[in-house]
């Protein structure tokens, strides 16, 4: 969901070659991700494109949800309205996988924090803790079940269906 140019699915999908994805987003970003080129040649026949607006709706019929760096974009009362609409598209034995960073829960200084006042100022979004994600999900139904680390700065958020 918000997928962009594709380039994480397509990374997905080549350590994954039995498994197909959907990149999602809006119309013209699709466009523009078709000319990028990620998800063309061997991974053409396993990855597919739907046309939406993740604030309205969700594609169905997937198992997983993925959204990178998105959450963050948007205060809490709209981060809450995207992921129930996640949650209604989410089959019960399925997951909604996050990819963002987190705020440490100590008054201490870090890249998050800056991140924070920025996406704050620019989008109106906020960095949250993992504590605030985990209620952010619970809230749309969904049960935060675990948190990797990825090294990039970024956490990979794996919530299940309650």
């Amino acid at each position: 969901m918000g997928g962009g140019n594709g380039i994480l699915l397509s990374e997905i999908l080549k350590v994954h070659p039995n498994q197909r994805g959907v990149l999602a987003d809006l119309p013209h970003v699709l466009d523009w991700a078709r000319e990028r080129g990620f998800l063309g040649g061997g991974l053409a026949a396993r990855a597919s494109f739907a046309d939406c607006d993740f604030l309205r709706e969700v594609p169905q019929g997937c198992r997983a949800y993925m959204m990178k760096s998105v959450i963050h974009d948007w205060n809490n009362e709209d981060a809450y309205g995207i992921l129930v609409n996640r949650r209604e598209a989410t089959p019960n034995n399925g997951a909604l996988l996050l990819m963002e960073g987190d705020l440490p829960e100590e008054n201490a200084p870090s890249r998050g924090k800056s991140a924070d006042l920025v996406m704050m100022v620019l989008a109106g979004g906020k960095e949250r803790t993992i504590e605030e994600y985990r209620t952010l999900l619970r809230g749309a139904g969904f049960a935060l079940n675990k948190v990797t680390p990825t090294g990039a700065e970024l956490n990979l958020i794996e919530a299940l269906p309650v």
